[in-house]
């Protein structure tokens, strides 16, 4: 705080010319960047959602602590949109994922990759509720959405934490839609009479299973479509 008001002295100086005081504007606009950029990690030189960055392994504690605050209220959507977001916008020097164009464009190493909302994360806007698979292709397609990726190398160690913290006691919404997410690592069991969630599963027991959770997993992905779009973020975690 001393240094702020040294600057702020020094900006209202009357000695000071106007390139004087616009110069060390910059300067003190330069050093408040830096400060909030200090501890914000290098994209990796791989694909951000087809490895784990163990580097995210310091902050998974921190998530988890907000994840849990969260999940007391019952609010996944919220969480989601939150966290989405403070691993997009505030965790690296340069955001993992932007949007460009319409699309998204995804780091992959050495460029950014372009995916729309559909291809990166089964999310159509347009279409009401959650569509059944129609076939084995789109079962495929289905399966193979980077964002699973990114349920399992993100989320998921998160989730790791959560647990320890108690998150089998939050209520049932919650833990079910953070679940979905996960894929075949949730353990979530849908019905009684087909596999647990996976979406390698086959056609007929996915289908079964959406028709379910369909709603809930459509909210999940529109809470993380939210969080990949918004800057700044509206969502505010709860006080602890």
């Amino acid at each position: 705080m001393k240094a702020v008001e040294e600057v702020i002295q020094k900006l209202v100086s009357q000695t000071m010319t106007k390139g004087e005081r616009n110069a060390l504007r910059r300067q003190y606009y330069r050093q408040q960047k830096e400060a909030e950029l200090k501890d914000r990690l290098q994209l990796p030189d791989r694909h951000i959602l087809k490895r784990r960055d163990v580097r995210l392994q310091q902050f998974a504690g921190k998530w988890a602590e907000v994840g849990m605050r969260f999940g007391k209220l019952d609010q996944p959507e919220s969480f989601l949109t939150w966290f989405v977001h403070e691993w997009n916008s505030c965790t690296y020097l340069k955001k993992p994922i932007t949007f460009s164009g319409s699309s998204f464009r995804v780091w992959t190493g050495h460029l950014r990759h372009p995916y729309g909302a559909g291809d990166l994360m089964h999310y159509y806007r347009k279409r009401s509720g959650c569509p059944r698979l129609r076939s084995e292709g789109e079962r495929q397609d289905f399966s193979d959405r980077p964002w699973w990726d990114w349920g399992y190398h993100v989320l998921y160690p998160v989730v790791s934490e959560m647990e320890e913290m108690g998150f089998d006691t939050l209520p049932a919404r919650f833990q079910r839609c953070v679940r979905i997410l996960l894929g075949g690592f949730g353990d979530l069991q849908v019905l009684s009479d087909v596999e647990n969630w996976d979406r390698r599963a086959s056609l007929s027991n996915i289908n079964k299973m959406l028709g379910r959770i369909g709603v809930d997993y459509v909210c999940m992905l529109r809470a993380c479509f939210t969080g990949l779009r918004v800057s700044p973020c509206a969502v505010v975690p709860p006080e602890s």
